[in-house]
């Protein structure tokens, strides 16, 4: 699939979830109260990066004066509207920011660059539009992301039904190469439970993180294949219900002052 398509195809997911989106997001207000913690308040512009439906926003509104919401999905921005609360909402790539330089005071962007191609593309320019002595605060999802539900996957095909998530060593790197950024990063486990893998499965839908995969193994109805999964996934309680294990990183920028 090229960038393009599969940028199309992330913004359709999130689009059919505006509905769901808010009821689901446990690991969101989780992921995104740590984030805010991290963000020092400003009397400027704060840009949401990703903001989805704009259910954060009347958190966001205490720590600036404007807010400005920018997301790749229509659907989702339609609920941001909706909401009034920022103060302009644009429909854009996080990869190509229509931003000018150095026209920000804060960046917060929560759960959104393990979308993205090339993330370290995206930090250099949320570098490159944050005012001198800027500072953003973005969170994603490492390797080893619902591990477990990988593994009780291997045991039922050899189809990859999660999302690829990359290692603390990418971002270590990206931290080595732009010293630039000033880049922190801090990493926290967060361990969420559910009733079945069935109900895992439906929160991912409902969030829109879900993964269209190709080549669907046709051997076993899907009533089987779920009963399969339930089977093999590791650490099950007695009475059936799981955990799941979400590997987050908050990547902490602060653009440096001019001499």
């Amino acid at each position: 699939m090229n960038a393009l398509a599969l940028t199309d195809d992330i913004a359709r997911h999130f689009g059919r979830a505006r509905e769901s989106y808010e009821q689901a997001a446990r690991l969101q207000r989780l992921v995104a109260a740590k984030a805010l913690s991290l963000l020092k308040p400003t009397d400027g512009l704060l840009l949401d990066l990703g903001s989805g439906p704009g259910w954060f926003h009347p958190e966001l509104k205490q720590h600036c004066t404007d807010l400005i919401a920018l997301d790749l999905s229509h659907d989702m921005l339609q609920k941001t509207r909706e909401a009034l609360h920022a103060t302009l909402v644009v429909q854009a790539d996080a990869q190509s920011l229509p931003v000018a330089s150095e026209s920000i005071n804060r960046v917060f962007s929560s759960l959104m660059l393990q979308w993205c191609e090339q993330p370290q593309l995206v930090l250099r320019d949320i570098n490159r539009v944050l005012k001198p002595g800027g500072s953003a605060v973005i969170s994603t999802l490492l390797y080893g992301t619902l591990e477990e539900f990988k593994q009780a996957w291997a045991q039922v095909d050899h189809h990859q039904h999660i999302n690829q998530f990359l290692p603390l060593s990418f971002f270590q790197q990206v931290q080595q190469q732009y010293p630039e950024l000033g880049l922190e990063l801090l990493t926290e486990q967060v361990q969420l439970s559910y009733p079945d893998v069935l109900a895992l499965a439906r929160e991912l839908k409902d969030l829109g993180a879900n993964t269209v995969t190709q080549g669907r193994n046709k051997a076993l109805t899907g009533k089987q294949r779920w009963q399969k999964v339930q089977q093999a996934y590791p650490s099950r309680c007695i009475d059936g219900s799981i955990s799941a294990s979400y590997q987050v990183l908050y990547l902490v920028l602060t653009k440096k002052s001019k001499e």
